[in-house]
């Protein structure tokens, strides 16, 4: 197709993807003259992030010319103000960082998170408040509610979750389990219809789903295709998205850009509902986080189950084994599998004292000890420490509630009830 650009070029190219069975139709309407706009201005933060990230845009202006070279800047956004707005807003929810250099020029680059934020394809306007309503909830008091208060706000705050649709039945089967809060056994014995519709709350049934997963994870290890009389592939949107923001917000638990707690919880629940027909219950996370590490790209459908069930069969729990030689489905070659090794927070051990914590951790580790909303961080040097808990902000609900996790780069391990995601295992 061809464009123009703000540099007076009077002809340009765009490129629309298509499969092989879509083709002869956008053939077709193209040649009828149907107008194909551009979507880049809808999602600009998302491509100027991911711009920065491959290190094609260094600077304010190579974000202008790389703008003004696109196809819906042909297509009526003769402007770079979008492309301020997008620069600013990413800066502001600190996916960006920008400083000014000896000529004036405006240099950008991705922080941490940013980068974090366009390698799991999330969208960066959803994340940003995705993780704004984290910071806003109250400190759980157990697992229970942790989980219960995540997947809710993602049902409210992803448009993709919040605007599901499903049929009738699947309507009647999820009503129930939101009334039993996702766990089947209750559902068994209670055969009274639902309430009507009237009474659900934008996401209230993608809710049910998350629950569903969250709570009954056996209800996913069927081979039939179908979860409660429903079936499973109308499901695997709404699980897919709510995965990668989980998994998006746990592996933020080195950079300390969400609550720990949240952290841990997103983390352990992302690789629960990925691979959700294993049937793996609270606590898996940290092993399927290692069968996943263990495996490459390619063999990870299949590698993955088979190291699994593997280690379930031997009373293996939490990849804190103490040995260096692989298990017989790795696809690693040996020094990275060592390398691997060293990214576990295995030796990990907290003990919780009364307003301090005794800390042994990997060297290289983040120490994280909290008191309601109020956080502290810590870089492990290997030796045992004595750390204080901070003082609790005076109007903070959750003020009281303590808790020590630490963090390496993919793995976790905590005290108190987030032990309940530290899981057990035999070497």
């Amino acid at each position: 197709m061809p464009g123009g650009s703000a540099r007076g070029e009077r002809e340009g190219w765009a490129f629309l993807l298509a499969d092989e069975t879509e083709r002869p139709e956008w053939q077709a309407r193209l040649t009828a003259g149907y107008t194909v706009r551009s979507r880049i201005g809808d999602r600009l933060p998302n491509h100027l992030l991911a711009e920065v990230v491959q290190g094609r845009v260094e600077s304010l202006e190579e974000a202008e010319d790389w703008w003004t070279g696109t196809f819906a800047f042909h297509q009526g956004h003769d402007s770079v103000e979008p492309l301020h707005d997008a620069a600013l807003y990413l800066t502001e929810a600190g996916l960006l960082r920008s400083a000014r250099g000896p000529q004036g020029q405006e240099f950008l680059q991705a922080t941490e998170l940013g980068m974090l934020t366009s390698r799991f394809m999330v969208d960066a306007e959803s994340a940003y408040e995705l993780a704004q309503g984290v910071g806003r909830l109250p400190v759980p008091a157990d697992p229970d509610q942790a989980e219960q208060l995540l997947t809710r706000l993602l049902t409210v705050q992803l448009p993709e979750l919040a605007d599901a649709a499903f049929s009738d039945r699947a309507r009647t089967t999820l009503r129930r389990v939101l009334r039993h809060q996702g766990r089947v056994e209750q559902l068994e014995q209670d055969q009274r219809q639902p309430d009507q519709d009237e009474g659900l709350l934008a996401g209230e049934l993608a809710y049910a789903v998350l629950l569903l997963a969250a709570f009954s994870p056996q209800a996913f290890a069927t081979r039939g295709g179908y979860v409660l009389g429903i079936p499973a592939d109308s499901l695997t949107g709404i699980l897919d998205e709510a995965q990668r923001y989980l998994a998006w917000l746990g592996a933020q638990g080195e950079l300390g850009t969400v609550h720990p707690w949240a952290a841990v919880v997103a983390g352990d629940l992302a690789e629960r509902i990925r691979w959700r027909t294993l049937g793996p219950g609270r606590g898996a996370g940290r092993l399927l986080w290692m069968c996943g590490r263990m495996a490459t790209p390619q063999l990870t459908p299949r590698l993955v189950p088979r190291m699994w069930r593997a280690a379930r069969e031997r009373g293996v729990g939490a990849p804190d084994w103490t040995g260096t030689t692989p298990p017989r489905d790795c696809a690693l070659p040996p020094g990275r599998y060592e390398a691997l090794l060293k990214q576990r927070t295995t030796g990990t051990v907290l003990t919780q004292n009364s307003g301090s914590v005794q800390v042994t951790a990997p060297q290289g580790a983040v120490v994280c000890l909290w008191n309601g909303a109020v956080t502290v961080r810590y870089a492990s040097d290997g030796t045992p420490a004595r750390l204080d808990h901070p003082r609790a902000a005076p109007d903070d609900p959750s003020a009281g509630r303590r808790g020590a996790a630490v963090f390496t780069r993919g793995d976790h391990l905590a005290a108190g009830w987030l032990a309940a995601y530290n899981a057990t295992g035999d070497a």
